[in-house]
């Protein structure tokens, strides 16, 4: 009798673990077919999701499908609103001139390539991203592993550096209204949940990217994003020109110039309500300062050890000194000119970036690039768009461009054995001498919408 029941236990037991495996290959979502190989796939996310654009328009994201179990998530720039004329685009005079948000009108269907220029600016756009075309060969561009692999690509169509979540109605002057929707935190969670349910989850690497909005959004999101996604082997984070000072809310502006910018987009935004950027992230890193958003480098840093995380900037960034000081620093906003505006503000940007900088010093695993100006080549903004030409540092044992830091990032050590790299260009001087041509090209094709003066770019 005993050895029956033993027989059947084991019969039992033999049977469920059969049908324990099964249920987990069951529970395996493989890759979704229809999805076709080296083409721009667009996804147009359901209402349900809760995502949307900033005018209430869907969501539309686009997923390009390599031969290879890594992932590259990038995360669409352009600019940033907090009321009516920034996130329409048509703030044409005063303070905010020049100021304001891509695609307040929503994501066009076929984004990525409907038009030759979409299919330029995302050829060009960085060299992170493309697949390695003829220009780029002709100019030299280096070979980065990531134009190998599977790339996400998340437009911004939200205003709000793709971390906000609140509902604002704005009136015009003249009586027009607008209901904006600050969606883009919503929209990464969107995202990531329909790559995990799509069989896109599990990545062997991850590289989370984002230049200007889209670097402030990979480190708003990165947590969620990294969850979901759950990479096997390595993840990490580059943050092109998405530069967060270590600056309080509500802290005094004589020695914080940053804080009107801060303290108005965290009321604009929702930053601080129940689903909010900062109450989430809090929820997920108890590293994480709710009352500062700077604090994300080291909650970053602590909460992923064996991350690698790197930020990368011009010290003569243009666009991100405009954006948080022309309409927010009385001493900026009476300067007579645009020069004196830039010059302002670039003094500004130099203290608090030197700020930041002792920030990143201490952590091992949170690397930095900072060459000192492109030439300004998109008034020096964004180390990493359209090519890595002007990226040099070479003094003080450095010889390196933005393309060795990026290896440095994904060169899969441990930051415990290798801590990820830090340069920082002390000779005040621009090497880069390719603008030019760059230049021209930007005024041909908008690529960036930044040709021209700040007051009259669109970042």
């Amino acid at each position: 009798m005993f050895a029956s029941n033993l027989l059947k236990g084991l019969c039992l037991g033999g049977i469920l673990s059969i049908a324990t495996l099964n249920a987990r290959a069951t529970d395996t979502v493989l890759p979704d077919p229809s999805i076709p190989y080296y083409a721009w796939y667009e996804v147009v996310l359901p209402e349900s999701s809760g995502a949307s654009c900033g005018n209430g328009t869907p969501m539309r994201f686009y997923i390009n499908r390599a031969q290879s179990n890594d992932m590259l998530y990038m995360m669409e720039p352009g600019g940033a609103c907090w009321n009516y004329a920034t996130c329409t685009e048509t703030a044409n005079s005063g303070p905010e001139a020049g100021l304001g948000a891509y695609n307040p009108d929503g994501i066009a269907h076929n984004y990525m390539d409907g038009t030759t220029s979409q299919s330029l600016k995302s050829s060009l756009l960085s060299p992170l991203m493309i697949r390695m075309d003829l220009a780029h060969i002709l100019v030299g561009e280096p070979k980065v592993e990531t134009q190998d692999w599977t790339q996400v690509f998340v437009p911004y169509c939200t205003g709000d550096i793709h971390m906000g979540s609140a509902v604002r109605s704005y009136t015009s002057p003249a009586g027009d209204a607008r209901v904006q929707h600050y969606n883009g935190l919503k929209n990464a969670q969107a995202v990531a949940q329909w790559l995990a349910e799509h069989g896109f989850a599990r990545p062997n690497r991850l590289l989370v990217y984002g230049t200007s909005a889209g670097g402030y959004g990979t480190l708003a999101n990165y947590p969620t994003l990294r969850n979901t996604l759950q990479p096997q082997a390595r993840s990490a984070l580059l943050d092109d020109a998405g530069t967060v000072f270590n600056t309080p809310f509500g802290a005094d502006p004589a020695v914080y110039p940053s804080v009107g910018l801060y303290d108005k987009v965290n009321q604009e935004w929702g930053m601080t309500g129940p689903d909010g950027m900062v109450t989430i992230n809090s929820k997920l890193s108890p590293y994480f300062d709710p009352k500062n958003m700077g604090s994300a480098y080291a909650a970053l840093s602590k909460t992923y050890p064996h991350d690698r995380f790197g930020y990368t900037t011009y010290q003569r960034d243009e666009v991100i000194a405009a954006y948080h000081y022309r309409a927010f620093v009385p001493s900026v906003i009476a300067a007579p000119d645009d020069a004196a505006k830039d010059a302002l503000s670039s003094a500004m940007f130099a203290q608090e970036l030197n700020r930041l900088k002792q920030t990143l010093d201490p952590l091992p695993n949170f690397g930095y690039f900072m060459p000192w100006a492109r030439g300004d080549f998109m008034h020096n903004h964004q180390v990493t768009v359209v090519s890595f030409t002007g990226s040099g540092i070479h003094e003080n044992g450095i010889d390196a461009d933005v393309g060795t830091f990026i290896a440095d990032l994904l060169n899969q050590k441990d930051p415990a054995d290798m801590p990820v790299m830090k340069a920082f260009r002390t000779d005040q001087s621009s090497d880069f001498t390719f603008s030019t041509f760059l230049a021209w090209i930007d005024r041909v094709f908008d690529l960036t919408g930044e040709a021209g003066p700040i007051s009259g770019h669109r970042a």
